[in-house]
């Protein structure tokens, strides 16, 4: 008995910070859709537009793009299926000379119909929290060190000695050559705006990266990437904000694709092209990854590692190596993540450094939050729960804190 095709309500939508474009349409798998109404409304009627127009369970498609995410968020929540696409989805199919929102909307929709389109996760609410977090983070990062690099070009310009990298000592060296010159407030205007603008950005900095580490050190997934040489806390938190679901990811392979560490493939005829890294994935994960290589290249002594460094005496540029590292790396986190035995993992004695340094990060205070009463406690009930027990010194099984974990 062959099961009956049904018709499905399909929506293309463009959509931007104020106006919406709907395409609506009535289609069936294996046919064309047939348009059967085009609509603009507001982002703020977005919900009784639907209500009126479009029936419950419809599909409705859209680009990724800042508010994607939100208006996917809004329309779940009203009885939609929202599905958001590559932001690249249209590359090629719109026309310079017929380029507008109701053309876009009409074309998304065709576009899905027809199959090979690819879909975005919608980050759920914890892990969109954790996204916002690096986001932030990055740019106290870029302003930190904008700020610096302006102080940098003033004490240049006015014959100052170049200050040191360390916030407090820079700032403290600045304010005495000023005061030996004897410059008045107002001479001194500008240097000072330069010292609060990168103070403020400091700890900006400063206060983000406490909130990623009190995160890492309560999430398990995130502490069991720190296994890999070269992670540390930032990475893993970053990794797993954008992973979520690792179960999404059939193999290793495609992990590594979606960060954008795969080669490309370029064949034309008989001739192999030149195999460049991939263009596409998230660039912030692809940077990171490679920048925990190159550290793992200098420090790892592992067989991964150890390959790594017979390609740099054989001749081959440090960046292709840094770059295969990173993607070795990236395929031990699938594995580390997905539960499999992974036999390039950082030696415990070196794993309980990093808990040990997150541990004084946190302080007391915050290790008392994740319900231990010290640093030793704490890093002994993580290694219990990532490594063999026969690898635990005779002294921390003493403890009873594996028991408590």
């Amino acid at each position: 008995m062959t099961r009956e095709i049904q018709d499905i309500t399909l929506v293309g939508m463009d959509a931007h910070s104020e106006k919406i474009e709907l395409c609506v349409t009535q289609w069936r798998h294996g046919t064309e859709p047939v348009i059967l109404k085009r609509i603009t409304t507001t982002l703020d009627a977005m919900e009784a537009t639907f209500r009126r127009n479009v029936p419950p369970g419809a599909v409705v498609v859209l680009e990724a793009s800042t508010n994607a995410f939100s208006i996917a968020g809004r329309l779940t929540g009203a009885g939609y299926k929202a599905k958001v696409l590559t932001s690249d989805v249209l590359a090629g199919i719109a026309r310079p000379d017929r380029v507008n929102d109701r053309i876009d909307a009409k074309n998304l929709a065709f576009t899905y119909a027809r199959g090979g389109t690819r879909e975005v996760l919608v980050p759920s609410k914890v892990y969109a929290e954790w996204r916002d977090i690096w986001f932030g983070y990055r740019n106290a990062v870029k302003d930190a060190v904008k700020w610096s690099n302006r102080i940098w070009a003033f004490c240049s310009g006015h014959g100052f000695d170049l200050p040191k990298r360390q916030r407090k000592k820079k700032v403290e060296e600045i304010r005495i050559q000023i005061m030996k010159l004897g410059w008045t407030q107002e001479e001194a205007f500008h240097a000072d705006m330069l010292l609060g603008e990168y103070g403020h950005a400091c700890e900006v900095r400063e206060k983000y990266l406490a909130r990623i580490e009190r995160t890492v050190a309560g999430n398990m997934e995130m502490t069991k990437v720190m296994q890999v040489l070269g992670i540390r806390f930032v990475v893993a938190f970053v990794l797993i904000a954008f992973i979520e679901d690792v179960q999404r990811f059939p193999g290793s392979k495609n992990l590594v694709s979606y960060i954008g560490l795969n080669p490309r493939v370029s064949d034309t005829g008989k001739m192999e092209g030149v195999r460049k890294v991939s263009h596409f994935g998230r660039s912030d994960l692809k940077a990171l990854m490679i920048e925990a290589a190159q550290c793992a290249v200098r420090m790892g002594k592992s067989e991964m590692h150890k390959w790594a460094r017979r390609k740099l005496a054989a001749g081959m540029h440090r960046n292709k190596v840094a770059v295969a590292l990173a993607r070795k790396m990236v395929c031990y986190v699938w594995h580390i993540l997905m539960g499999h035995p992974s036999p390039n993992i950082e030696a415990e004695t070196s794993f309980k450094r990093k808990l040990e340094k997150l541990a004084y990060r946190l302080g007391p205070e915050g290790i008392g939050v994740l319900g231990y009463k010290t640093t030793k406690d704490y890093v002994t009930a993580i290694c219990g729960h990532l490594y063999p027990l026969g690898q635990l010194t005779s002294a921390e099984l003493q403890t009873g804190s594996l028991a408590s974990a």
